[in-house]
């Protein structure tokens, strides 16, 4: 029996899978279990399974139930009909997105075996050097020696602000309507981390860099949570370390677009913030 039937079965419904780039299965549909419309994510990892659990369960109450089926770990929520945010990114949309994090930031409390965001240098020197002959290699390197220069520094910097639950994926795709009011979605990425992590791939993927956007989303930001400031050099430690995660994906998979936001963040390094 697939897991579909045997969900429609645990449900006494009939799921219809939704269609979307990921690891992970979702599905929408009506439960005569639970006697409403549910939204069910199968995870790739257990970890994400538990992650997403816990951090939803602080947030809401739309978790109906979370279980295992042949070794598939499985989330049940209630449905909300999310709505992608469809219109341009203005700025006072990147002001709204700012508080919605913000809130994030502010109200999800650590919780037991959650992830921690390490600065691992030895472990990136290892992971650059397993990329194949190129200049963003050259560059790594080249950007590695200075942050070895400064490794106490930065360290030191990372362990006293890394106390908020990072998002771990925020991005216009994980911005939804719900009720007319934005929220985020997708927890599964949460971990304890310095919040000006959660800022990085939206503000070069997504606001492509615009000044007013990021200008406009901090403004939100600021007025939930007020202590995100790190110093010049470590934001640059911690897009450095984003950038690789970046070329580690685009060396397996290919991912133009992807990789050019690496490049340009590599750039940006290379200017100064």
């Amino acid at each position: 029996m697939t897991i579909e039937k045997k969900l429609n079965n645990y449900l006494q419904g009939e799921l219809k899978p939704i269609s979307h780039k990921s690891l992970n299965r979702t599905f929408i549909g009506y439960s005569n279990l639970f006697q409403q419309k549910v939204f069910v994510k199968q995870f790739a990892k257990k970890q994400g399974w538990y992650t997403e659990k816990k951090v939803t369960e602080q947030l809401n109450d739309r978790v109906l139930a979370a279980l295992s089926l042949d070794q598939k770990y499985i989330l049940v929520l209630k449905d909300t009909s999310p709505k992608d945010i469809d219109e341009n990114i203005t700025s006072d949309i990147a002001f709204k997105m700012g508080q919605v994090l913000g809130d994030f930031h502010t109200r999800i409390k650590p919780f037991s075996k959650i992830k921690i965001v390490k600065d691992q240098f030895d472990g990136y020197l290892t992971e650059i050097n397993t990329f194949n002959a190129s200049t963003y290699k050259r560059q790594l390197l080249t950007e590695a020696k200075k942050f070895e220069h400064h490794k106490k520094e930065i360290q030191d910097e990372l362990l006293t602000k890394s106390k908020f639950v990072l998002h771990g994926d925020v991005g216009i795709r994980n911005y939804k309507y719900v009720n007319d009011k934005l929220v985020l979605i997708d927890f599964e990425k949460a971990r304890l981390g310095p919040v000006y992590q959660d800022f990085i791939k939206l503000f070069y993927q997504d606001f492509k860099l615009n000044l007013d956007l990021i200008v406009a989303f901090l403004r939100g930001y600021s007025n939930k949570n007020s202590d995100y400031e790190l110093s010049d050099l470590t934001k640059q430690y911690l897009i450095f370390t984003t950038a690789i995660g970046i070329f580690n994906y685009t060396e397996k998979i290919e991912d133009l677009p992807f990789k050019q936001i690496g490049e340009k963040m590599l750039e940006t390094l290379r200017d100064g913030l």
